[in-house]
């Protein structure tokens, strides 16, 4: 365990994150059974969300409440060498919009397909223009 308070504070934002996520996680899965009621579906897509929760409050948390010079949350050997934003940001998007275009109406293979798209693109357009 690391003595350097940038360390710490990103443990604390990594276990609040858990938080975040499950609380958007379970918003999102009420949501969906209110809106579109298909509970396979709607697992599926809070589930996106959740996890996209959880990928961008460690993000966030880091960029706002870790020192500039300590380690970012990419420096960190079980984090990973992509951008943890962009990530989130692409699930959190696809998710919503796969949940909007089953309660207009869309058909679920168009949906599976356009969510996919939607956050392969957000990821690649997100890790170019949101900062490390």
């Amino acid at each position: 365990m690391s003595n350097d308070p940038g360390v710490e504070a990103l443990h604390t934002v990594d276990d609040r994150s858990k938080v975040v996520a499950v609380l958007t996680t379970v918003a999102a899965f009420g949501a969906g059974m209110f809106t579109v009621g298909d509970i396979e579906f709607v697992s599926i897509a809070a589930a996106a969300i959740g996890i996209g929760a959880r990928f961008g409050s460690v993000w966030w948390g880091a960029r706002i409440f870790v020192d500039r010079d300590s380690a970012a949350v990419a420096d960190q050997p079980t984090a990973g060498r992509y951008h943890h934003g962009a990530v989130g940001v692409a699930l959190v998007l696809a998710g919503a919009l796969a949940l909007i275009a089953r309660y207009l109406g869309v058909e679920v293979t168009t949906v599976a397909v356009a969510a996919s798209a939607v956050a392969a693109g957000a990821f690649l357009a997100f890790s170019a223009l949101l900062p490390d």
